[in-house]
């Protein structure tokens, strides 16, 4: 009777012991918590992200997701994908920067205030099939007047310096140029709503052509449009 009378006093001390040494843990400051950006609220998808929109939150290393932010420039300007739920991590995987072509999806490669428009091509109006998304292009158009008395045939640079997007449906850095089909049918542009109504109509009637420019090259060239005439003089 005595054996069980000690062990359970044995048990008691200890078990007090290590609740005093617990709560001593509790009571003391924990040096291995990271800051990191966390949603201040919800955050809908397709939404631009302002600071207000952040808050910091102090997490052990153990917590903190793969892709997290530390510091809230590195966020701000970025777009959500998806919904981003107040308290939860920024993560890189959730955010993209608009303009960008590694975004995963091309209706985030686009520029604010620009769109996108497709040309069919093919090798000549093509440039041989060497064209890849992010190359800059001159579009030339290429029509025929019939308002006059006379036939008038001609070329004009309906567009300037303007940016591929896509390449078919391919809209990576290398495009299909290293693929086992490089050849390509069409080529999504980067336009403004004037420049994309200039593409429409030049399609309607007439045919494009692109030219491809040097990638140091941002110079107008302002040419007028040049005639069979101008060709054969």
């Amino acid at each position: 009777m005595k054996k069980v009378k000690l062990l359970a006093l044995v048990s008691a001390v200890i078990t007090a012991l290590l609740l005093f040494v617990f709560l001593s843990t509790l009571s003391q400051p924990t040096d291995n918590l990271t800051k990191v950006i966390t949603a201040a609220s919800d955050i809908p998808a397709n939404t631009p992200i302002t600071s207000e929109m952040l808050t910091t939150s102090d997490m052990p290393a153990a917590s903190i997701l793969a892709g997290a932010f530390t510091n809230s420039s590195q966020v701000v300007g970025k777009v959500s994908q998806t919904k981003i739920f107040a308290g939860e991590q920024l993560l890189s995987s959730k955010l993209v920067a608009t303009g960008e072509d590694n975004s995963g999806s091309l209706a985030y490669a686009i520029e604010p205030g620009m769109r996108a428009i497709t040309i069919p091509v093919d090798q000549t109006t093509g440039v041989a099939y060497l064209l890849t998304p992010g190359d800059r292009v001159d579009v030339i158009g290429d029509f025929l007047d019939e308002s006059g008395d006379t036939k008038i045939s001609y070329s004009k640079i309906i567009l300037e310096n303007i940016k591929i997007l896509a390449v078919d449906n391919v809209y990576g850095e290398d495009g299909k140029i290293n693929s086992e089909a490089p050849t390509y049918t069409a080529l999504t542009l980067q336009v403004t709503p004037q420049q994309a109504l200039k593409v429409s109509m030049g399609q309607f009637e007439g045919q494009l052509r692109v030219i491809l420019r040097s990638p140091v090259d941002d110079k107008k060239t302002n040419l007028t449009r040049i005639t069979l005439n101008d060709v054969i003089k």
